[in-house]
């Protein structure tokens, strides 16, 4: 799987997609420490912004990026309906 660059929604503000391709799996704001440097806090994306959550904080937009996964369980879970049943393709067994 390729991943997609995340998407620029202003200054300070990215989305990453993944998986679903409805909406999108994590919001990336860049922020400035105590210190005066950049900081790119992850959040889990969430429809209700009260049920997001922070999953980490990053030096860069590149590892703030990779640190948000694909969705596999999804992936796997439609594979294996997809080669269930008989191995000649037919209907149900029955016994």
């Amino acid at each position: 799987m390729s991943r997609p660059a995340p998407v620029r929604l202003d200054a300070d503000t990215w989305v990453i997609m993944r998986s679903a391709k409805d909406h999108p799996t994590a919001i990336v704001n860049r922020v400035t420490d105590t210190t005066g440097e950049a900081r790119f806090l992850v959040l889990k994306w969430a429809l209700d912004p009260a049920q997001r959550r922070m999953t980490g904080i990053f030096p860069t937009l590149e590892q703030a990026d990779a640190s948000v996964l694909y969705d596999n369980a999804a992936h796997i879970a439609h594979a294996q309906r997809k080669t269930s049943g008989p191995p000649n393709g037919g209907g149900p067994l029955h016994t």
